[in-house]
């Protein structure tokens, strides 16, 4: 009885430590960016863009080159948007300035860290 109790408890305790949201999170730092995913794909979804850098951050979220939204982050601030992709086509969030990597928003991938270009 006691193996089982414990075996639920780290069973329970994994399941919570595994972070699940609804929407991206792209979290922005000064050398590297984290995206926290959604588990399923939908045509609608959000992205909350959190800039953690010590400068401002203009940005875009695009398909196929084709721009979706511009976003424009301060300091210590963050913003979400609402993104329709009927497409098949993945979508891009795009760092303009300061200039970064672009990011692959890709359902289904938990937590993924982008470093910064050498």
């Amino acid at each position: 009885m006691k193996i089982f109790l414990l075996f639920f408890s780290l069973l329970i305790t994994q399941s919570w430590a595994q972070p699940k949201t609804e929407t991206f999170v792209i979290q922005i730092a000064d050398r590297s960016m984290t995206v926290l995913s959604p588990d399923q794909k939908k045509s609608t979804f959000s992205v909350l863009i959190e800039n953690k850098s010590l400068s401002d951050q203009i940005g875009k979220v695009i398909v196929q080159g084709k721009i979706l939204k511009f976003v424009s982050i301060k300091s210590g601030l963050s913003e979400a948007v609402e993104i329709e992709n009927k497409s098949a086509e993945n979508v891009f969030f795009v760092p303009v300035s300061p200039a970064f990597q672009e990011v692959e928003l890709v359902f289904g991938k938990k937590v993924y860290e982008i470093p910064s270009k050498k």
